[in-house]
Protein backbone atom coordinates (compact mmCIF):
# COMPACT_ATOMS: atom_id res chain seq x y z
CA UNK A 1 0.00 0.00 0.00
CA UNK A 2 1.31 3.45 -0.89
CA UNK A 3 1.88 6.21 1.59
CA UNK A 4 0.15 9.57 1.61
CA UNK A 5 0.22 12.75 3.60
CA UNK A 6 -1.18 16.28 3.28
CA UNK A 7 1.21 17.79 0.72
CA UNK A 8 0.33 17.73 -2.98
CA UNK A 9 3.23 15.34 -3.65
CA UNK A 10 3.14 13.34 -0.44
CA UNK A 11 1.78 10.20 -2.09
CA UNK A 12 2.91 7.66 -4.65
CA UNK A 13 0.30 8.55 -7.27
CA UNK A 14 1.34 12.21 -7.29
CA UNK A 15 5.03 11.35 -7.46
CA UNK A 16 4.41 9.02 -10.40
CA UNK A 17 2.60 11.90 -12.08
CA UNK A 18 5.52 14.21 -11.28
CA UNK A 19 7.90 11.70 -12.89
CA UNK A 20 5.78 12.01 -16.03
CA UNK A 21 5.85 15.82 -15.83
CA UNK A 22 9.65 15.79 -15.48
CA UNK A 23 9.85 13.93 -18.79
CA UNK A 24 7.40 16.25 -20.52
CA UNK A 25 8.91 19.05 -22.64
CA UNK A 26 8.46 22.42 -20.89
CA UNK A 27 6.21 23.75 -23.64
CA UNK A 28 3.81 20.80 -23.14
CA UNK A 29 3.54 20.88 -19.32
CA UNK A 30 0.60 23.32 -19.20
CA UNK A 31 -1.33 21.16 -21.67
CA UNK A 32 -0.74 18.02 -19.58
CA UNK A 33 -1.75 19.78 -16.36
CA UNK A 34 -4.92 21.04 -18.03
CA UNK A 35 -5.78 17.53 -19.26
CA UNK A 36 -5.56 16.11 -15.74
CA UNK A 37 -7.48 18.99 -14.19
CA UNK A 38 -10.23 18.90 -16.82
CA UNK A 39 -10.67 15.15 -16.40
CA UNK A 40 -11.33 15.69 -12.70
CA UNK A 41 -13.37 18.89 -12.95
CA UNK A 42 -15.65 17.42 -15.61
CA UNK A 43 -15.96 13.93 -14.15
CA UNK A 44 -19.52 12.98 -13.34
CA UNK A 45 -20.25 11.08 -10.16
CA UNK A 46 -17.87 9.94 -7.47
CA UNK A 47 -14.24 11.00 -7.66
CA UNK A 48 -11.83 8.18 -6.83
CA UNK A 49 -8.86 8.55 -4.46
CA UNK A 50 -6.16 8.45 -7.15
CA UNK A 51 -8.00 11.05 -9.22
CA UNK A 52 -7.98 13.31 -6.17
CA UNK A 53 -4.25 12.81 -5.70
CA UNK A 54 -3.64 13.70 -9.36
CA UNK A 55 -5.82 16.80 -9.22
CA UNK A 56 -4.18 18.16 -6.09
CA UNK A 57 -0.73 17.55 -7.58
CA UNK A 58 -1.65 19.24 -10.87
CA UNK A 59 -3.23 22.16 -9.01
CA UNK A 60 -0.05 22.45 -6.95
CA UNK A 61 2.02 22.76 -10.12
CA UNK A 62 -0.35 25.33 -11.60
CA UNK A 63 -0.12 27.32 -8.36
CA UNK A 64 3.67 27.08 -8.46
CA UNK A 65 3.60 28.35 -12.01
CA UNK A 66 1.64 31.40 -10.86
CA UNK A 67 3.68 32.21 -7.76
CA UNK A 68 7.18 31.36 -6.63
CA UNK A 69 5.87 31.37 -3.06
CA UNK A 70 3.73 28.30 -3.85
CA UNK A 71 6.34 25.70 -2.91
CA UNK A 72 5.04 22.15 -2.88
CA UNK A 73 6.90 21.05 0.24
CA UNK A 74 8.59 18.24 -1.67
CA UNK A 75 12.33 18.91 -2.17
CA UNK A 76 12.52 17.04 -5.51
CA UNK A 77 9.52 18.85 -6.95
CA UNK A 78 10.63 22.23 -5.62
CA UNK A 79 14.10 21.73 -7.09
CA UNK A 80 12.57 20.94 -10.49
CA UNK A 81 10.33 24.01 -10.18
CA UNK A 82 13.38 26.20 -9.62
CA UNK A 83 14.54 25.24 -13.12
CA UNK A 84 11.28 24.45 -14.96
CA UNK A 85 8.56 26.77 -13.72
CA UNK A 86 5.37 25.81 -15.60
CA UNK A 87 3.82 28.51 -17.71
CA UNK A 88 0.24 28.77 -16.50
CA UNK A 89 -2.50 31.21 -17.42
CA UNK A 90 -5.79 32.33 -15.89
CA UNK A 91 -7.68 29.54 -17.64
CA UNK A 92 -5.36 26.97 -16.01
CA UNK A 93 -5.96 28.56 -12.61
CA UNK A 94 -9.74 28.47 -13.09
CA UNK A 95 -9.57 24.84 -14.16
CA UNK A 96 -7.43 24.01 -11.11
CA UNK A 97 -9.97 25.73 -8.86
CA UNK A 98 -12.80 23.71 -10.42
CA UNK A 99 -10.84 20.49 -9.92
CA UNK A 100 -10.16 21.38 -6.29
CA UNK A 101 -13.88 22.01 -5.80
CA UNK A 102 -14.56 18.49 -7.08
CA UNK A 103 -11.78 17.03 -4.91
CA UNK A 104 -13.12 18.67 -1.76
CA UNK A 105 -16.78 18.03 -2.59
CA UNK A 106 -19.26 15.53 -1.20
CA UNK A 107 -18.64 12.96 -3.97
CA UNK A 108 -14.91 12.72 -3.39
CA UNK A 109 -13.35 9.57 -2.00
CA UNK A 110 -10.19 11.65 -1.47
CA UNK A 111 -11.96 14.08 0.86
CA UNK A 112 -14.04 11.38 2.54
CA UNK A 113 -10.88 9.53 3.55
CA UNK A 114 -9.20 12.69 4.84
CA UNK A 115 -12.34 13.52 6.84
CA UNK A 116 -11.77 10.37 8.91
CA UNK A 117 -8.23 11.33 9.97
CA UNK A 118 -6.71 13.73 12.46
CA UNK A 119 -5.10 15.55 9.49
CA UNK A 120 -8.38 16.91 8.14
CA UNK A 121 -7.61 20.47 9.28
CA UNK A 122 -4.14 20.36 7.71
CA UNK A 123 -5.61 19.12 4.42
CA UNK A 124 -8.28 21.82 4.42
CA UNK A 125 -5.59 24.43 5.08
CA UNK A 126 -3.47 23.06 2.20
CA UNK A 127 -6.46 23.32 -0.15
CA UNK A 128 -7.20 26.83 1.13
CA UNK A 129 -3.60 27.88 0.45
CA UNK A 130 -3.71 26.46 -3.08
CA UNK A 131 -6.99 28.23 -3.77
CA UNK A 132 -5.55 31.53 -2.51
CA UNK A 133 -2.65 31.36 -4.95
CA UNK A 134 -4.85 30.22 -7.82
CA UNK A 135 -7.37 32.99 -7.15
CA UNK A 136 -4.75 35.72 -6.83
Amino acid sequence: MGTWYVGPFDNDVAMDFFDEIEETPDDQVQKRLSEVLAAVAERPGRLELDEGHLAVAAAGLVAAGRSRSAATGNPSVDEWLSLHRPVTDQDSALLALAALDKVSGPESEWMALWATTDQRTAVEQRLHDLRAVLSG
